[in-house]
């Protein structure tokens, strides 16, 4: 007979992304887990295999939900123009925002990458990928609808925007103030504009 777990997997999950996203991989103890989860050594092997292993598990799922979140600005926008602003504009929000820990672990675990295994740095680099490809869609679309010039540079634009959204979340992690990256979010709108 199988034994029914005595926990739930999603919120013991939703802790453990808390705590790899507050303090990234390395700095995230067994002790810390323990206590954040409210689960024993055992019961955290038993259910999720070792430390890598769970963190594995929160990364795919923080992934899926900047993945959604992304999907989601893109699909409310009534224009390539507006989705890309509404995108630079949650960015910082997201970081500034006190329910989150800030920054973002996808950020976190690139920078900390020389701690992770080739699996876990593949996660990171596609979703990065995923992200420009996502923004050039966006982009390509607002040429067909007129929207910039039919010479705009798709995938340059996309690959500046894409490092921008990062270079924004490493400047909040330094403790850069909200009108810096403003002035940040500014700058990359004229690029649509061709300034």
């Amino acid at each position: 007979m199988t034994r029914t777990r005595g926990f739930d997997e999603d919120k013991v999950l939703a802790a453990a992304l808390r705590l790899f996203w507050e303090k990234g991989y390395a700095a995230t103890s067994l002790h810390d887990l323990e206590k954040g989860t409210g689960l024993n050594r055992t019961s955290l092997y038993n259910a999720f295999g070792n430390k890598r292993s769970l963190f594995k598990r929160c990364l795919a799922l923080y992934i899926g939900q900047v993945e959604a979140m992304l999907e989601s600005i893109i699909g409310a926008a009534a224009s390539s123009r507006e989705a890309i602003k509404n995108w630079l504009a949650f960015v910082i929000d997201f970081n500034f925002n006190p329910e989150t820990p800030g920054g973002c672990l996808v950020i976190l675990s690139a920078l900390e990458r020389h701690q992770h295994d080739l699996e876990t740095k593949e996660m990171v680099a596609a979703l990065f990928r995923r992200e420009r490809e996502m923004v050039q869609n966006l982009l390509a679309a607002g040429v067909k609808q007129g929207e910039f010039s039919p010479g705009f540079d798709c995938a340059g634009v996309a690959a500046a925007i894409t490092a921008t959204t990062s270079g924004m979340v490493v400047m909040t992690m330094a403790d850069a103030p909200v009108s810096v990256l403003q002035e940040v979010f500014r700058a990359t709108m004229r690029l649509l504009d061709g300034n």
